[in-house]
């Protein structure tokens, strides 16, 4: 079967990491309880993976596939897939320039700092002199702003000084970097994630749900009741949604699953794909927490030093730009001058951005303790009822485990069909 080159593109990296972690010899049902990724999706993936790297397939006396890849098989697709070789080098660029353009807002922080509080220095002194001396500046008879403003056109020496101060700039962060390296972000670093934070927190939430939910249904042999995967969902749902289950039906869909009905009416869910395993079923599958958990959203990720540091640089740049708004207020001419709003913009925006997102951090928190609690309210439910524990005798008679051994194996890939027969007839 040819499973086409473009599939490489779009090979999901959670299936190749569990074939890997699972010691590259899996079944359908140990890539779905280990990752929770949709059955179907785990089947293709790992057909596709298996022919398009040289892999094979064994199967057993009750139909069940297994999948032997080889070790090296990431390299077999970069090999393959020039797409492939370029989005890993593409992968590699945007992590440096990402990496480049958080230290950037710390390193213009501290130069704009810099640049207004050595203009200001520069006028005050100028204006000083100015008076003292009367004629030292020559047209500009009343040595104010638009004289003063003059020795910042930047041409002749004053673009030597500019380079100066830039180069001291640059060899006092290094210091700074070497000094803060140990910790999990260095200064440069943690003036990005003050201003915008580090991400969700829960970028990974729904791969974690159904992580836990087939884990769950692994440990259980195969078989949940309604009330044990609730505390693991959102939204599900009241009245008559809730009295019939339709909350378990994207789980059922994901992970080929029956609904079984008891005697008394109850429904009990049994998943036969996650009954089969190569793992060794003496040993429990990964701990599951009683129900899904959002991580808490945190303002930012730096040490406290370091954000007191970076509001106290972001409110002494605003007011420095204000300072010297004043100083030149009526002039436009100039390099200066006309960098005034530009300046203005860029010192509002470091004060504004972080208030606000400071309140949508808190507001995005409330939610998350939210959320939080309705699930764990999902655990006492499944405490506090007397019929679930009916539900759970009921549900024993579906559960089953299947653990795979060589000897349950009656063809592969490997070798051909005839030396097969002829070593079952042995």
């Amino acid at each position: 079967m040819d499973i086409p080159g473009t599939w490489i593109m779009n090979a999901n990296p959670q299936l190749m990491t569990a074939v890997e972690q699972l010691g590259y010899r899996v079944t359908c049902g140990d890539v779905v309880t280990h990752t929770g990724i949709h059955l179907e999706s785990a089947r293709s993936g790992l057909l596709a993976l298996a022919n398009q790297t040289g892999g094979h397939l064994q199967v057993t006396d009750t139909g069940e596939v297994i999948y032997v890849l080889s070790p090296d098989f990431r390299q077999i697709l970069i090999r393959k897939s020039v797409q492939l070789q370029f989005q890993a080098w593409l992968d590699r660029f945007f992590t440096v320039a990402f990496y480049l353009i958080k230290i950037s807002f710390g390193i213009l922080l501290i130069a704009s700092v810099s640049v207004v509080y050595l203009t200001i220095l520069a006028i005050t002194l100028a204006a000083l002199f100015g008076s003292e001396g009367g004629g030292d500046c020559g047209d500009c008879g009343d040595g104010g702003g638009s004289c003063v403003l003059g020795i910042f056109d930047w041409g002749g020496s004053s673009s030597s000084s500019l380079t100066t101060m830039t180069t001291t700039t640059n060899e006092n962060l290094a210091p700074v970097r070497a000094k803060t390296q140990r910790k999990p972000l260095n200064f440069l670093e943690a003036v990005f994630s003050v201003l915008f934070g580090d991400g969700n927190p829960n970028a990974d939430l729904e791969q974690r749900r159904w992580s836990y939910i087939s884990n769950l249904i692994h440990r259980q042999q195969g078989v949940a009741i309604g009330e044990q995967i609730a505390p693991y969902l959102d939204n599900i749902g009241q009245g008559f949604d809730l009295e019939y289950e339709n909350y378990m039906l994207p789980v059922l869909t994901k992970f080929n699953g029956i609904p079984e009905v008891s005697p008394t009416g109850q429904l009990v869910y049994h998943f036969p794909d996650l009954q089969s395993t190569l793992k060794d079923t003496s040993g429990k599958s990964a701990r599951v927490p009683k129900s899904l958990k959002e991580r808490k959203w945190k303002f930012t990720k730096a040490t406290p030093t370091q954000t007191n540091w970076s509001i106290v640089l972001f409110a002494a740049n605003l007011i420095g730009i204000s300072i010297l708004a004043v100083m030149i207020s009526g002039a436009t001419s100039g390099l200066i001058g006309g960098a005034m709003p530009v300046l203005a913009f860029y010192g509002i925006g470091l004060v504004a951005i972080p208030f606000c997102r400071y309140f949508w951090v808190k507001y995005q928190d409330r939610q998350v303790r939210r959320r939080n609690q309705l699930r764990r309210q999902q655990v006492n439910l499944l405490k506090q009822e007397e019929s679930i524990q009916q539900k759970l005798d009921y549900a024993k008679q579906f559960a089953k485990q299947y653990k795979i051994t060589d000897r349950d194996i009656i063809y592969t890939t490997e070798e051909d069909a005839l030396s097969q027969e002829f070593k079952r007839l042995e």
